[in-house]
């Protein structure tokens, strides 16, 4: 039994800090290491994406689970020459970065330019109310998202 939970254990603990593929092609979510070259170093503007992988570690995945994320990601074509977009997962991972912008919710979307914050989003998650014109959050978050990034543009 002894040898069993430790197995368990070990399991968990190789799953809890491997690498995770994440379901978007348009970006890449980076780590503290990478910030400053990705984020501070860039001439573009920056669309920071916080995310959490504990959506992928569940046995079931709801099928919300990214869906803002791979919302976004196929609307990225149309504005990559001006603007970069990169994820952050902020799972017990990215410490730095997540406390540096105060990041509580998921997701979270940070525009920067220059190093300079233009615009912060935060998803709200009530319900939708399709009939009074409430879309999802996903939906509604991508919009707001969007409709930044086209004025920027």
């Amino acid at each position: 039994m002894k040898g069993l939970l430790i197995l368990l254990s070990l399991c968990f603990t190789v799953s809890a800090w491997s690498d995770v593929t994440y379901p978007v092609k348009n970006f890449k979510y980076i780590s503290d290491w990478d910030y400053r070259e990705e984020v501070q170093d860039s001439d573009k503007y920056v669309v920071m994406v916080f995310s959490s992988k504990s959506c992928l570690e569940r046995v079931v995945i709801d099928r919300s689970c990214f869906m803002f994320e791979k919302k976004l990601d196929y609307y990225i074509p149309s504005f990559s020459s001006k603007v970069k977009v990169v994820g952050f997962n902020a799972y017990f991972e990215n410490y730095t970065v997540v406390s540096q912008f105060y990041v509580q919710k998921m997701p979270t979307v940070i525009i920067l330019k220059n190093n300079q914050i233009i615009k912060r989003f935060e998803a709200t998650f009530d319900q939708p109310d399709i009939n009074n014109g409430r879309m999802g959050w996903q939906d509604e978050l991508l919009k707001e998202v969007l409709n930044t990034i086209y004025q920027i543009r």
